[in-house]
């Protein structure tokens, strides 16, 4: 359920000024189709090239955990012998024989303190993909490296699906643990939490009870459990899902399915129930929420100091196949200009660089007959690489206020920003044109849908249209925006923008200059990443800069559904409604058929892009670095950048 970032929430990398000469637009688009065709070129090269690696043999002493389930793992007894398991053999295997296994590896964490750390409120990708990789541990797993179509057992060694993929029976490891709380547990107020802990059915059973209490404030997570009919624990490790439907992505939402420990999250700081009554609300607020993230994962969460930086710790009793990596450090910031400086002096051993750190840095002496001296990006000390990261970057439009309500305004601004010269110069090349919530070169994407090119001749058309005109003067056109009103409203908004970001000032300020020609006033506010969240989720906002993460299986609901856009903190933000997309996005849900499906996506594609409620940008490609003791860098077809399980490293730092 990543979604947001569809799922979850991602911050925009952003744009860096430079200078650059305006193109013609018929070149801009040669240029944006011509880096499409590269984009889905590296996706695959990827993933071939993670298919010759998955070729190697598994390290020794972890084959017993993963291309069979352990003898002590079998479940006791099954409740449909006749079944066959859904699981697959895991199809990719870690550390490599032969790996260092106590090495440190330290990766900035640029986005500064994370809002929160409990996984059912936060919908950030920060939290929801970075942290629960390494920490967190689900039912099931993709075969990312291999073939993400097939799912193998992570805490489930069984899954048995039924009745036309409504019912889900799972049988659960019996040694799975959780990662021991970040508290004193010499301290007796917290002696409670003493000793190992298992991961039950209950625990599983308390999290879908938070997931649906309305008084749980995670409406964007609500919404994949809108059609769940019952659960279950039928013991300890056995426990049972039912959905009312079947849906083509009721696999998706179980086998992601991830808990949070019962005996800590029921329970206040000295081990007191909370209260039934007031459960959700408590939930909501409760007092290990920033302490850290708890999982059963790979990696323990050991500390977490505030505006510092994150420790894990390989986590010794975890049931699978445990990472070559002894030690992660993620020092917090918010300057993106500390990961370059951390990079080149080596006091982080992987980072993703801007934009404009890569132009400057890289970019500029790519072609040099003589790199520059001592730098670690041209004498081998530096590796690096473009990965493509699952997702888009957009403006989104407040679809509730009057001055965008109408479709041809929203248009207008995309006609208004000049998207391929910000891609080329601002990005520095680093990502494609997107024209939908669909990665380039997905199946899901509408070939045929071509970009909005940029025409401020055709923005003031369309603007004159929708009755915009400049009545006195100013230099600044106006309407009547409601009935009854006595005086026309200038044509003047602010656009949220992430704070940190060089690049996100260079939009910003490219986008003015434009908008003021065709007689718009913008304003902007730069805002760091908490705030920013806090402003989307009330949907406090004219126009705001965003973007998603995707998953391998898409998902229109959480984001675009018209009963998500007044859900307390939904993931419809911008407050799209439109019953012919309500009609495509409800049909997806229950066509299972693959060429279908497609043919569904097309058509959402070619009607988003007519009605405009984002501004969509690009899809990026991430520039990763990595020092050259960092070893066995291999990318996931899936969010490669993110995940590092098999990565290791040749010294401690």
């Amino acid at each position: 359920m990543q979604s947001g970032k569809t799922g979850t929430y991602v911050s925009v990398g952003g744009f860096v000024v430079v200078a650059g000469l305006l193109v013609l637009v018929a070149a801009q688009l040669h240029g944006i189709e011509s880096k499409l065709v590269m984009q889905e070129q590296q996706i695959r090269a990827l993933g071939e090239a993670t298919d010759r690696m998955s070729a190697r043999r598994p390290a020794e002493g972890t084959a017993s955990t993963t291309v069979e389930v352990a003898r002590d793992e079998q479940p006791d007894h099954v409740l449909h012998p006749d079944v066959p398991d859904f699981l697959k053999p895991k199809g990719y295997h870690w550390p490599r024989p032969g790996a260092s296994l106590d090495g440190v590896l330290r990766r900035g964490w640029p986005n500064g303190d994370p809002k929160g750390f409990n996984p059912i409120l936060e919908g950030s990708a920060d939290v929801i993909e970075t942290l629960a990789t390494l920490c967190a541990a689900q039912l099931a797993e993709r075969n990312s490296w291999t073939n993400p179509d097939e799912w193998y057992g992570s805490l489930a060694t069984r899954i048995e699906v039924t009745d036309d993929s409504r019912e889900f029976t799972i049988y659960l490891r019996k040694h799975a643990l959780w990662h021991p709380p970040i508290v004193d547990l010499n301290d007796p107020r917290h002696a409670w939490m003493k000793g190992e802990h298992e991961v039950t059915a209950q625990d599983f059973v308390f999290t879908l009870d938070m997931i649906v209490n309305p008084q749980v404030s995670n409406g964007w997570l609500k919404s994949f459990f809108k059609e769940l009919e019952s659960y279950k624990a039928v013991d300890d490790k056995t426990l049972v899902i039912r959905w009312k439907k079947s849906e083509f992505l009721n696999v998706e939402t179980t086998l992601s399915l991830l808990a949070l420990p019962r005996y800590l999250f029921a329970f206040d700081e000295d081990g007191k129930p909370l209260p039934k009554e007031s459960l959700g609300l408590r939930f909501n607020q409760h007092w290990y929420n920033n302490k850290g993230f708890m999982g059963a994962g790979p990696y323990r969460m050991a500390s977490y100091e505030s505006g510092n930086r994150m420790r894990m710790e390989r986590f010794e009793p975890y049931f699978g196949e445990k990472p070559a990596i002894k030690e992660l450090v993620l020092p917090i910031y918010t300057d993106p200009n500390q990961t370059l400086l951390k990079l080149k002096a080596h006091e982080v051993s992987v980072g993703v660089l801007t934009p404009g750190q890569f132009r400057e840095e890289v970019q500029a002496y790519e072609h040099a007959t003589t790199p520059p001296k001592d730098s670690p990006f041209f004498d081998g000390r530096l590796k690096c690489a473009r990965a493509p990261r699952f997702g888009y970057f957009y403006i989104g439009w407040n679809l509730d206020r009057p001055m965008f309500a109408d479709k041809r305004v929203r248009q207008a601004m995309t006609y208004a920003l000049n998207r391929a010269q910000l891609i080329d110069t601002v990005f520095a090349g680093l990502g494609a044109m997107s024209t939908g919530p669909f990665q380039p070169g997905s199946p899901a994407n509408d070939p045929s849908v071509k970009p909005i090119p940029f025409d401020l001749a055709k923005a003031k058309q369309l603007l004159t249209e929708a009755g915009w005109e400049d009545s006195d003067g100013d230099g600044i056109v106006d309407k009547v925006l409601r009935p009854g009103d006595k005086k026309r409203t200038p044509f003047e908004f602010t656009l949220v923008t992430y704070g940190s970001s060089k690049e996100y000032a260079a939009l910003a300020n490219v986008y003015k200059e434009d908008l003021l020609k065709i007689g718009v006033k913008l304003d902007v506010d730069a805002v760091e990443w908490s705030l920013m969240q806090k402003r989307m989720e009330e949907k406090s906002f004219d126009a705001f800069t965003g973007g998603w993460g995707t998953s391998w299986e898409t998902d229109l609901y959480q984001t675009w559904h018209s009963s998500q856009a007044d859900v307390p903190h939904g993931s419809n933000h911008v407050g799209f409604r439109n019953k012919e997309a309500d009609a495509i996005i409800e049909k997806t849900k229950v066509t299972f058929d693959r060429d279908q499906r497609n043919e569904l996506f097309h058509a959402f594609h070619r009607l988003v892009n007519d009605e405009q409620p984002y501004t969509f940008l690009l899809s990026k490609l991430d520039y990763v670095c990595t020092w050259n003791d960092v070893k066995d860098v291999v990318f996931a077809k899936v969010r490669p950048a993110i995940n590092m399980l098999p990565w290791s490293v040749t010294r401690a730092q």
